[in-house]
């Protein structure tokens, strides 16, 4: 298992507690502050409650829903469906407790600071994989990529996609304040950015910057202070962020939404980012890395007790995969159709403020607890054009 983020290291938990010899890999250190949305959604949740990790959770902040903002005061907002709640928790946190559950496990070996320096991968032949780990090379009978939206492993294995054509990035840092209220996501829809709070705690709030080459160019040399300009820009609770205290450097990460052609190849498969990353615009990325990695080991279970760990027996990860994420990949497409166009953009956030329904039915879809059937046509109108 090369990757010990969310999708790795949850992974590396369910195959270990199926009796599997896991071996897992990671050059970071842990803790450690990772460019992210961190608002985890319900059905990510359920996956950490799953793990036995629900305690986690308790560190976090609850979040009742989402608001989206604009620069006219117009703002549209939703619960969750059934009065299910997310949790803004820090990377720092999920990413420590879930290594530190994979190092208490006696089946799973924990190798951090130590990177894949080769990797050799099989053909059709039958032969096993083998990576240099560290100095020494060791022979698996599957290889797990979970490492990242610039996987290595996914570029070694040929599984490369084009990269998208609209590159986007993310800037993110955490800010202390006074406690502000009111426990939603808010995100401020700007003329060609989006700016996402999340809550990680009564006094900490996550700021996320989504944006373009040119803006990120920009704020170049300065990052905090780009943030900051911005945070103040938007007005409201951001203001609070924009005169608090920062509690580590600002960092930057892309371009966003790499893709891979397909996540599996011959005694390989990848998960996480590295399988293929959606764009972050609907904050779900460590959400679907943990319900996605559920799906992987039930893969992996069937291949090991079919005795073909081949290219065409893990074909089925690819496929459920994307079934999985297939209704928020159409959700996010419709909401980087509107980030493109911000007139357009803020028509159809001014009918959703009309609609709260409309908006809470797509919410349920996006955070994964409704099926995107429950979308209506009448639903899918408003989104895409505001009426």
């Amino acid at each position: 298992m090369i990757g010990a983020g969310p999708a790795g290291s949850s992974l590396a938990l369910r195959l270990a507690r199926q009796g599997r010899s896991v071996l897992l890999v990671d050059g970071a250190t842990f803790p450690r502050e990772k460019t992210c949305g961190e608002g985890l959604m319900p059905a990510g949740a359920d996956e950490l409650r799953s793990l036995g990790l629900a305690h986690l959770l308790d560190q976090g902040a609850p979040f009742r829903g989402l608001r989206y903002r604009l620069p006219d005061g117009t703002r549209a907002e939703s619960d969750f469906p059934a009065g299910q709640v997310g949790t803004g928790l820090r990377r720092a946190l999920l990413d420590e407790a879930l290594v530190s559950a994979c190092q208490a496990e006696p089946e799973l070996e924990v190798r951090l600071r130590t990177w894949v320096r080769e990797l050799e991968l099989p053909g059709d032949g039958g032969s096993l994989p083998r990576a240099r780990v560290g100095e020494e090379w060791v022979e698996a009978e599957l290889v797990v990529g979970a490492d990242g939206l610039r996987s290595p492993v996914r570029r070694l294995a040929g599984l490369e996609a084009p990269a998208p054509k609209l590159e986007r990035f993310g800037v993110g840092g955490h800010f202390r304040h006074a406690p502000l209220g009111d426990p939603v996501v808010e995100v401020f829809v700007g003329p060609g950015w989006e700016l996402y709070t999340t809550p990680v705690a009564e006094d900490v709030t996550n700021a996320a910057l989504l944006t373009d080459r040119a803006r990120l160019e920009g704020l170049r040399g300065d990052l905090e202070g780009g943030l900051r300009g911005l945070l103040r820009e938007a007005g409201g609770r951001c203001e609070a962020l924009a005169a608090g205290e920062s509690l580590h450097r600002v960092r930057a990460l892309g371009p966003l939404a790499l893709q891979a052609t397909r996540a599996h190849a011959e005694r390989l498969i990848l998960v996480g980012d590295a399988a293929g990353a959606l764009d972050p615009i609907t904050g779900e990325g460590v959400s679907i890395g943990l319900v996605t990695s559920r799906i992987a080991s039930e893969v992996i279970a069937e291949a090991f007790a079919a005795g073909d760990l081949s290219a065409r027996a893990l074909a089925s990860w690819t496929r459920r995969r994307r079934a999985e994420i297939a209704p928020l990949a159409r959700f996010t497409s419709a909401l980087l159709f509107l980030a493109r166009r911000p007139r357009h953009a803020a028509r159809v956030i001014r009918s959703l403020a009309e609609a709260p329904g409309t908006f809470g039915r797509l919410l349920g879809v996006a955070a994964g607890t409704a099926p995107i059937s429950s979308i209506s046509v009448r639903d899918g109108v408003r989104l895409l054009i505001g009426v």
